[in-house]
């Protein structure tokens, strides 16, 4: 790539969306880090703001609570449940495309952590379309994923009559997109969750709810409203909370407590082992960026001093060794079902690559 500048701070570099530089060489996603980070760090305060958010004022349950079977996932739900000691229900949204391991997994934990839980199934003919309408827009599996399983969580808290609902995303995940720009549909809810005084929930939700309006259709919208939204407009809206960003996140120091005290521990990966087009999506979106679409999330690593410049980059470079046969086979599986064409979808993948060189 012609003249790639690369931030002398992280390693994003300019096919990064909407990066851009100051005079000593430092992004903008950096700089506004930066902003953020004495907040991001004080858990005194952050514990005092998680529990302010967890106050359950008559609800049926404490919280609902997002469950995959990955580890964090996983650890958020031990801690609500041994650390907190919440009454919570948890749910998997059940999309066409999980694991066996990530069901097995599930059904023996939830029975060990004795907590209600239940498999969310979705319409197929309503998945089928979200798929095969953003993917021809954006060549994503993950982003229609996303839009479905937001309005899922945003409703499910609604329908079960739980006081939050509670996620486990990692900071490097919320964090990835984190700039001085609002183009950034989850920044409301850093915003939002490291102030001291709760938006009203709707509006902070309506955020997600309106981007599929702004990124695919009104169609889009209009659907996803009238499937997954009901119980929400219905019965009110329930806050939104990011349970990593109010405590430390350890990779290392989480494994070792699950694996301990649960029966969960690692088996065919360390990530994403529930989704079983992990890697053809993850190829499809390297293709995309011609680098490591993990970049952004690698450079949060960085900016937390998880690791070092030179460790991020040769963990880009691995996330780049993708088994291409694996990955062919797995998007050949997902085009069927979404009624995508998987030649069309790889030269528009490469032909929108080059937009960078």
């Amino acid at each position: 790539m012609k003249n790639n500048q690369i931030c002398t701070k992280c390693i994003n570099d300019k096919t990064v969306k909407n990066i851009r530089f100051d005079s000593k060489g430092v992004c903008n996603f950096c700089r506004a880090y930066e902003e953020i980070e004495p907040k991001l760090h004080d858990y005194n305060n952050l514990e005092k703001n998680f529990l302010s958010r967890i106050k359950n004022s008559g609800h049926k349950y404490d919280a609902a609570v997002g469950f995959s079977g990955g580890k964090d996932s996983t650890f958020v739900l031990y801690e609500l449940v041994k650390k907190y000691k919440l009454k919570v229900k948890a749910f998997t949204l059940d999309n066409g495309f999980m694991s066996e391991e990530a069901r097995n997994k599930i059904i023996k934990l939830v029975k060990e952590l004795k907590v209600e839980h239940e498999f969310v199934d979705i319409p197929s003919e309503v998945v089928k379309k979200m798929y095969h309408d953003i993917c021809k827009k954006y060549l994503s599996p993950c982003l229609a994923c996303s839009f479905i399983g937001y309005a899922i969580m945003i409703n499910y808290a609604s329908k079960i009559d739980a006081a939050v609902m509670i996620h486990g995303r990692s900071p490097y995940q919320m964090l990835r997109n984190y700039s001085d720009l609002d183009n950034d549909y989850f920044k409301p809810f850093i915003t939002e969750g490291l102030s001291q005084t709760p938006e009203d929930a709707e509006k902070l939700l309506g955020v997600i709810i309106s981007k599929v309006n702004d990124y695919v259709s009104k169609e889009l919208a209009l659907m996803i409203k009238n499937e997954f939204l009901q119980d929400a407009y219905k019965n009110g809206f329930r806050p939104f909370v990011a349970y990593f960003l109010y405590h430390p996140y350890d990779k290392l120091n989480m494994i070792k407590l699950l694996t301990k005290n649960t029966s969960w521990k690692v088996m065919s990966e360390e990530e994403h082992f529930d989704c079983l087009i992990h890697h053809g999506a993850l190829d499809l979106k390297n293709i995309i960026a011609r680098r490591s679409h993990l970049m952004p999330e690698i450079s949060v690593m960085i900016r937390e001093n998880k690791i070092t410049r030179n460790e991020a980059l040769k963990i880009a470079q691995e996330s780049l060794k993708i088994d291409k046969g694996l990955a062919e086979s797995e998007l050949k599986t997902f085009c069927d079902y979404a009624d995508l064409s998987y030649k069309k979808l790889m030269f528009k993948a490469k032909l929108y690559s080059k937009r960078w060189w």
